[in-house]
């Protein structure tokens, strides 16, 4: 086909384009409230607690069922036991102790103080205990885990320290 044959067969079609899809112009309809995002998050016990262990690229966070009713104690007990036979596979190892006590009560938003009985002397094992326990904490009262700080009195050493988790 010719150009100036096929120009007036495509020449009403170029007139219509224009013209839109037929749905008029409407001014703003009411419509409720703006979006507000997710529900805001209750803070307190979770479906799951954190345990840290290491690899070969360092201090990593697992995922652990929470066994009630305390999840700072459910991550502590299960951080003192060290990586189970699927962990262990993918090449995680702890270091491992008794498990550490909280002493006493809460001292408040994004503080936790635990007593440590033995196995918890060495920089790393400190660093995994402080990590895990922050992570219990501050998922129960809301605090960011950089905020929540961690004294860990080391009965096997004598000394109390406080900490950080810095990932």
């Amino acid at each position: 086909m010719s150009r100036h044959r096929a120009l007036p067969l495509l020449l009403p079609l170029l007139l219509l384009g224009p013209a839109g899809c037929g749905i008029g112009d409407t001014a703003p309809v009411p419509a409720g409230s703006p979006a507000a995002g997710p529900p805001a998050r209750a803070f307190g016990p979770a479906a799951a607690v954190h345990v840290y262990f290491y690899s070969a690229r360092g201090l990593e966070r697992v995922s652990r069922a929470y066994r009630g009713p305390d999840p700072l104690g459910t991550a502590l007990r299960d951080l003192a036991e060290g990586p189970d036979a699927a962990e262990r596979a993918r090449g995680l190892v702890g270091h491992t102790g008794p498990p550490p006590v909280p002493a006493g009560a809460p001292e408040g938003t994004g503080t936790v103080r635990l007593r440590a009985f033995g196995g918890w002397e060495s920089r790393g094992a400190l660093r995994q205990l402080v990590c895990t326990a922050a992570d219990a904490a501050g998922t129960a009262d809301g605090t960011p885990l950089p905020r929540v700080r961690v004294t860990v009195e080391r009965l096997a050493r004598g000394d109390t320290v406080t900490r950080t988790c810095a990932l």
